[in-house]
């Protein structure tokens, strides 16, 4: 109902209940009444307003968290396979090394024998009158011993050059790293600073955000709340007696709404259960649906709700699982699967989505980090999100469904 037929109501409904001069008496309670619901309204657009920006604000910055995150993952592995490379090619470069020395070495030998034997060997062979025979076989062991010699210097020759090549390899190789090093701390510090402005948003706005959690549907509320406002003006009209009666009790009743929503949150906060185990890597050539009853929760932590009670504030229940978890802890796939879906989602911060066949799919929610894309193939245990509070979650925790059909199934019912 519209500020227009509000006042068209109040007019046709003011002579059944008061006499001119009463409804005369109470026009400026009235006019106070009126003003007060059209602040109302424009105090709830101008909320909106703030939080439509906020979310996008929050969603720019969680998406650059998680890809900042899953770029540190990418570069420290280049990382350490270039630390690998490097290995090698240093015992490469000392294996030719001490191949060189020994060259060397037997190379010196042959040149100090054949110093101390002196010029003209195969001469002296020929023009010593010796045995011819016996000459020459000395002629074939000197000729043999020539080749021998030549042969060393080349593959000495060849041990250079290979030395050299691998010290140019190296001295890139080195350069590589420095250059992975340094990209690896500028992703670094862009992550922190993209840790600090979601920080910030959270923090700007985290009054209204709360706010808008604990409402139930907007419209339906604010639509409740008008017609009680109506009802209340109407009562205004009939007689002040009833009116204060009217107040006392919708007084009692919002205490009463209070106290009971305070206990319940303080019950709320408290943890059901305990999660110690997490997922780990199995066979089997079963399908999924043959796997109830032997699966784990993706998360170790506790277990802050129950599947299909209702949310706080009434009139939406649990679709899920809500697991509290500290900030960054690993979130592991349930069992084999493709990645159907891994995005930023209203209300669902950082999403990532398994679908492991037969129409069942498992939904990982408020993550810090998504480390898989779509079209990603996974495996019992494999990491495919860290913890986080994304999505203006209070709590740093993993909001866990598991769906058949489309249809929200226990997850409890499905583990060990």
């Amino acid at each position: 109902m519209n500020r227009k037929q509000l006042l068209i109501l109040l007019v046709l409904c003011g002579p059944l209940f008061a006499s001119a001069n009463q409804v005369e008496g109470k026009q400026s309670e009235l006019d106070a009444l009126k003003q007060r619901l059209h602040d109302l309204q424009q105090e709830f657009r101008n909320t909106q307003a703030n939080r439509q920006e906020a979310a996008d604000g929050l969603r720019q910055s969680e998406r650059a968290i998680s890809d900042a995150v899953r770029q540190l993952r990418k570069l420290e592995g280049e990382r350490r396979r270039t630390r690998s490379d490097l290995q090698t090619l240093t015992q490469q470069a000392d294996a030719v090394a001490a191949r060189i020395r020994q060259q060397q070495a037997q190379l010196a030998q042959a040149l100090k024998a054949a110093y101390l034997r002196g010029q003209g060997d195969a001469l002296r062979l020929i023009l010593n009158g010796s045995d011819p025979n016996q000459a020459a076989r000395d002629l074939r062991y000197l000729a043999h011993l020539s080749r021998a010699q030549q042969s060393m210097i080349e593959s000495l020759r060849a041990d250079l050059t290979q030395l050299a090549a691998l010290q140019q390899e190296t001295a890139k190789k080195t350069t590589e790293l420095t250059q992975l090093q340094a990209a690896r701390e500028a992703e670094q510090k862009q992550l922190l600073a993209d840790k600090r402005a979601r920080e910030q948003v959270l923090q700007k706005l985290s009054v209204q955000i709360q706010q808008q959690r604990r409402e139930i549907s907007n419209l339906k509320r604010d639509e409740r709340s008008l017609t009680q406002l109506v009802e209340r003006l109407n009562r205004v009209m009939a007689q002040q007696a009833a009116r204060e009666a009217a107040r006392a009790r919708a007084a009692q009743h919002a205490q009463k709404a209070q106290k009971d929503e305070k206990n319940g949150t303080a019950a709320s906060r408290r943890p059901l259960a305990v999660n110690t185990e997490t997922p780990v890597a199995f066979r089997t050539d079963r399908p999924f649906s043959g796997l109830k009853g032997s699966l784990r929760l993706p998360v170790a932590g506790e277990l802050m709700n129950r599947f299909g009670a209702p949310r706080e504030g009434g009139g939406v229940s649990w679709k899920g699982l809500f697991i509290r978890a500290a900030q960054g802890s690993a979130v592991k796939a349930i069992a084999a699967g493709q990645i159907v879906f891994a995005e930023w989602l209203r209300g669902f911060g950082n999403l990532i989505i398994v679908d492991h066949g037969e129409g069942y799919m498992s939904l990982y929610s408020n993550n810090e980090s998504l480390y898989k894309q779509v079209g990603e193939r996974v495996q019992p245990g494999d990491a495919i999100a860290s913890v986080g509070n994304s999505g203006g979650q209070p709590d740093t925790g993993l909001y866990f469904e598991m769906r058949h059909q489309s249809r929200p199934v226990n997850p409890l019912l499905w583990v060990k």
